[in-house]
C-alpha cells in the first residue's frame, strides 16, 4: 500500500474561494479513477506560520497505480487547476 500526501499554500487573495473550489474539484476524483483506494481532503483549522492550507491524504495498491493516478486526464486537469492558484505544493509518498 502507498500513501500519497500532498499538501498546498495559497495566496491570500481568493485563498476561501480557491481553496473550496479546489477541494471540490479534488472530491471528485475518487469516482472518476478507479485505483484509488481511499481519498481524503481537508482544509487546515489552525492558525499557524508552519500549517499549510489544505491537504490530500490518498492511498494506492502499488506504485504503478500511484503513476496511473498521476498520468490519468482528470488529474491532470486539477492539476493544471491547482497549479494555476496554488503558491507551494509539498507531496509526501510512502
Amino acid at each position: 500500500m502507498i500513501k500519497h500526501i500532498v499538501a498546498w499554500d495559497f495566496p491570500e487573495k481568493g485563498k476561501s474561494e480557491n481553496i473550496i473550489r479546489l477541494k471540490i474539484l479534488l472530491e471528485e476524483l475518487p469516482g472518476l479513477i478507479s485505483v484509488i483506494k481511499s481519498y481524503e481532503v481537508g482544509i487546515n483549522i489552525k492558525d499557524s506560520e508552519n500549517a499549510k492550507d489544505m491537504i490530500l491524504i490518498s492511498s494506492f495498491e502499488d506504485q504503478d497505480t500511484l503513476q496511473r493516478y498521476a498520468g490519468h486526464p482528470e488529474h491532470q486537469r486539477v492539476v493544471r487547476e491547482l497549479r494555476k492558484v496554488a503558491l507551494k505544493t509539498v507531496v509526501v509518498d510512502f
